[in-house]
């Protein structure tokens, strides 16, 4: 082949080819191949597998569950909340407007609802009902005995 020097082994002789006890190269190159056909046929039988239980899963689902398959029945309550956080928000501004304003509450029985600031306002001028006939009471401290808990005056 050629005659340069290998500074290791010296000079390759002349008519010098490959060792031949190495793996010949036609049975690499069989290798490869059979190789890669064992590649595909396995991702095929893989993604074959993959696609037939899909297709049985859907067909279970549709039969488990008919709103998947697009029908439009209202389903039965509790309804799940597709928006919560809109949910939430419409809920507190209902609740903050009923706070703030006056109205019905039951018409035929006269009750009515009035704003939350009125509501003190009124409750301050008017005060708080109280127990009368008691004198100040005593704080009552919570003591342990062999018994189990009980509260003793201080």
């Amino acid at each position: 082949m050629s005659t340069e020097h290998d500074l290791e082994y010296g000079p390759t002789p002349p008519g010098a080819q490959y060792e031949h006890t190495d793996v010949d190269p036609a049975i690499g190159y069989s290798f490869g191949i059979w190789l890669a056909i064992a590649m595909l046929l396995s991702g095929g039988i893989v993604f074959g597998t993959f696609w037939l239980f899909e297709g049985r899963q859907v067909a279970a689902d549709v039969q488990q569950f008919p709103l998947a398959d697009g029908q439009d029945e209202v389903p039965p309550s509790p309804r799940l909340q597709t928006q919560p956080f809109k949910d939430g928000y419409l809920l507190k501004e209902r609740q903050d407007e009923r706070l703030d304003s006056y109205g019905w509450t039951d018409k035929a029985s006269g009750a009515v609802h009035i704003p939350i600031d009125r509501a003190i306002d009124l409750t301050l001028e008017r005060g708080l009902p109280a127990r009368q006939g008691e004198g100040e009471a005593r704080p009552m401290v919570p003591e342990d005995s062999s018994s189990g808990r009980t509260s003793a005056p201080r």
